[in-house]
C-alpha cells in the first residue's frame, strides 16, 4: 500500500532547507518531525515522549549518524503509537534522546518545536521517497 503524506520545507538558510512532517503520539499529541536522510536511527525526544513510550533493556551502546551522532544518555525504546498521515505503526522502535539543542537552534530561526528525527531505519523499511515538487513523503508499506 503507498502512502503519500504532506511535508513542509522550513527555509533555515537562504536556499538551505529542511523537511517536517506531522506526527500523532498514541492518538493523543500531534508534533513536527524532521526528516533526517542523513540519520541512520529515527530519534523522538525524550522530554515529550516519555509517557508514549516503554524502554528496551540492552547492553549494546546505541550509535547514530546525522545530526545525533554524539548519542549519550540515549534510550532504546518501543513508542506504543506513531501515526504519520494514514499510516498507523504500533510498537515502533526508537531511541529517545534529549532535542534541546535541536531545539534552541529551531528557536532562533522560527519558533518551531520539533519532536524528533525520522532516520534512515524509517525511510529504508518504507522505501521513502521524497516529491519536492508536490510536497509529499511517500512510503511504499508491504502487506502479506
Amino acid at each position: 500500500m503507498i502512502y503519500e503524506i504532506p511535508i513542509s520545507l522550513v527555509e533555515i538558510e537562504e536556499n538551505n532547507f529542511h523537511l517536517f512532517v506531522s506526527i500523532t503520539f498514541n492518538n493523543d499529541e500531534t508534533g513536527e518531525i524532521i526528516i533526517d536522510t542523513g540519520a541512520s536511527k529515527t530519534v523522538f525526544d525524550a522530554n515529550r515522549l516519555e509517557k508514549y513510550s516503554e524502554k528496551i533493556e540492552l547492553d549494546e551502546d546505541i550509535k547514530s549518524s546525522g545530526i545525533n551522532a554524539n548519542l549519550t544518555d540515549a534510550q532504546l525504546v518501543t513508542v506504543n503509537e506513531i501515526k504519520i498521515g494514514d499510516l498507523v505503526i504500533k510498537n515502533f522502535k526508537a531511541v529517545l534522546f534529549n532535542l534541546d539543542h535541536i531545539n534552541s537552534l529551531y528557536a532562533d530561526i522560527n519558533n518551531k518545536q520539533v519532536w524528533g528525527l525520522l532516520g534512515g531505519d524509517f525511510l529504508n523499511k518504507y522505501k521513502a521517497k521524497i516529491d519536492y515538487e508536490k510536497k509529499l513523503l511517500i512510503l511504499n508499506v508491504e502487506t502479506h
